[in-house]
């Protein structure tokens, strides 16, 4: 039976490198969110090896999230790719002969989401009606105090 989140440690002794080719479905990030959801699967692609005493993963993922946009709220696709993960997990800590690294996966997913999104690719059309509420622009003249200039002068 496949397990896809299962690496056997000991079928990476001498050089061995386990391939990671996946397709999964999203219910693995365990989120009960209305305002964050993964609509579709995640793929992961990668491979895990030993050095002298750790497990070491390289993945990359590929999936798409739906955030709310910043200005209008209204729920936005977001491409999400996650290049060039890496994860070192001492072996020494690994119960079993068995990793699971789906919470990798999931930590890995999470952190690459990004902090705010914006429909209509950064030009939502509700973006008009906030201007009159945002800071103006600074002013192009700044004046910087400097408390201690004139003590050289007494």
């Amino acid at each position: 039976m496949h397990e896809p989140f299962k690496i056997l440690i000991d079928r990476l002794n001498k050089g061995e490198t386990q391939k990671i080719d996946e397709t999964l479905e999203p219910a693995f990030l365990a989120l009960d969110e209305k305002e964050l959801q993964f609509p579709e699967k995640v793929i992961v692609k990668g491979d895990a090896y030993l050095t002298d005493d750790h497990l070491i993963l390289r993945l990359k993922a590929k999936t798409t999230a739906l955030m709310p946009c910043a200005i209008c709220n209204e729920m936005t696709r977001v491409e999400l790719n996650i290049e060039d993960f890496y994860h070192a997990q001492p072996v020494e800590e690994i119960p079993s002969a068995v990793f699971d690294f789906s919470e990798v996966l999931r930590e890995g997913l999470l952190i690459g989401l990004p902090k705010y999104v914006e429909c209509n690719k950064g030009k939502c059309p509700e973006r008009a009606t906030l201007t009159p509420y945002l800071k103006p622009q600074a002013r192009e003249e700044k004046t910087t105090y400097f408390p201690f200039a004139d003590m050289d002068e007494k």
